[in-house]
């Protein structure tokens, strides 16, 4: 079993619950990544490989919208 897979799509579910200004995503992403290197290299599944690497690019798109409203609510430019 790839750990760096395993790794990366736990983070990467983490990381939408827990999103910490994106850099939960992106740590995941990374280990993602490497995993889907190591299973290029192996020659085995690259699925949950994949899969860390979409959920954890869900996970950076949605922490950088909400960083972004956050900024602009702490600003002044939306009112709620």
């Amino acid at each position: 079993m790839n750990a760096y897979a395993v790794t990366g799509f736990v983070i990467s579910l983490a990381s939408l619950l827990v999103p910490f200004f994106g850099l939960t995503g992106i740590v995941s992403l990374a280990l993602s990544s490497l995993g889907l290197m190591q299973a290029r290299l192996e020659k085995s599944s690259r699925g949950l490989s994949v899969a860390g690497i979409i959920v954890s690019i869900v996970s950076i798109v949605l922490a950088v919208a909400e960083t972004v409203f956050l900024g602009l609510y702490l600003l002044g430019f939306i009112k709620f």
